[in-house]
């Protein structure tokens, strides 16, 4: 439904304004959903099981996903080794489908109207031939094992990889060539609704993303009138889009670009390929302290189209600090001081892309995921136990 008239009624500068009446759609959607699972223990240290799943949506179709897993107990209760492969199936939120709106933007001393239209909308469905949204579907492996060389250790390795196919994802701005000569429907659509860019959702890429999780956990250990725990944590990963973009055939052919290379970056390189904890947990008492410390691997913003504006941002160590005294049994309270020696990201390269700065008011990245640019946090709870 539209909203409050003052969010679009005379807008003035606002750069994003409310739902116009132009916007609203009424949009259902119901489903519903069918699950079973299945164990078996042919020996006491072998589990086997299996899950089926079906799905029916009425606004585009119906899905059935599965699941099989394994579990082996290695003797003397040391640990396991486990395994599962299941598929997956995510429809495409309401959102994604209706979401259609206008938006000014300030980007190189530039004024520009971006318009984002829906997926039922004719315009991008029989102007641009852009196809349904259909449901993204996936492939899922695990494998892994758990293992207690001694009474206070423990060991844990799992590897996945899971294979996404047909991603619902955003597009990039899509405006005019700078070819005068040779109008297309892309700049007939621009100048019908006084727009300079447009964007939509569309099921673009297939994906393969291959990582691993480590774990180790020693406790009790003792020292001085306390006990410690101490844990190592890590998670290494990789995403890649696999085969080609799935640019529809009438933009293809007036060579438009779907997913440049910053929209593909916010799959591959905007994350942390790789991230490290070690924690120390300590008790003494009825007192607890709590000390982690977390490497956030390196990121890397790709330019739309220039390698020469890219920006790599280094890997950065967090520490948090937690404090934790129990008055009693009911009554408990905790002091946290995340980022405690207030780490920052690295900054934006001045020489880069002033788009990535949006005129200067940003410092930090923003269309990168490495961790916060809010400097030290502190906050502090009390807890009661009825």
């Amino acid at each position: 439904m539209a909203g409050e008239s003052a969010s679009f009624a005379g807008q003035g500068a606002v750069s994003f304004p409310g739902l116009q009446p132009s916007n609203a759609v009424e949009a259902t959607r119901d489903n519903y959903g069918l699950y079973g699972d299945l164990e078996w223990e042919p020996t006491d240290k072998l589990l086997l099981g299996g899950a089926l799943r079906y799905e029916d949506f009425s606004d585009f179709g119906d899905n059935t996903s599965w699941k099989v897993n394994g579990r082996y107990l290695l003797g003397e209760r040391k640990g396991a080794i486990r395994a599962s492969y299941s598929t997956g199936f995510r429809a495409p939120a309401l959102h994604q489908i209706y979401l259609s709106n206008i938006q000014t933007l300030v980007s190189g001393g530039t004024i520009s109207n971006q318009g984002t239209f829906n997926n039922v909308d004719p315009i991008i469905r029989d102007g641009l031939g852009v196809p349904q949204l259909t449901a993204e579907t996936s492939k899922n492996i695990t494998a892994g094992f758990t293992f207690s060389p001694l009474t206070n250790l423990s060991l844990a390795v799992d590897f996945y990889n899971v294979k996404i196919d047909d991603r619902v994802l955003f597009t990039n701005e899509i405006g005019f060539d700078g070819d005068t000569a040779n109008d297309n429907p892309v700049e007939e659509i621009l100048l019908d609704n006084d727009i300079t860019s447009l964007k939509f959702f569309v099921n673009a890429v297939n994906t393969n993303t291959t990582g691993v999780d480590i774990v180790a956990n020693y406790k009790n250990i003792a020292m001085g009138a306390g006990v410690l725990g101490a844990t190592i944590a890590a998670n290494f990963n990789k995403t890649e889009i696999e085969g080609q973009i799935k640019t529809p055939s009438l933009l293809d052919a007036n060579g438009y670009e779907i997913f440049n290379r910053k929209e593909q970056a916010r799959i591959t390189t905007v994350r942390p390929k790789s991230k490290i904890l070690l924690g120390l947990d300590y008790n003494i008492e009825k007192w607890n302290f709590i000390l982690n410390n977390t490497y956030f691997g390196e990121v890397k913003w790709d330019h739309g189209s220039d390698p020469l504006k890219d920006q790599v941002f280094a890997g950065k160590v967090i520490t948090d600090l937690i404090l934790g005294y129990e008055f009693s049994q009911k009554i408990s309270a905790t002091i946290a001081v995340n980022n405690l020696l207030n780490v920052y990201p690295d900054e934006l390269d001045p020489k880069g892309d002033v788009v990535t700065d949006l005129g200067g008011r940003f410092k930090y990245p923003w269309e990168v995921n490495q961790f916060g640019f809010a400097g030290t946090i502190i906050n502090a709870g009390l807890s009661f136990k009825f």
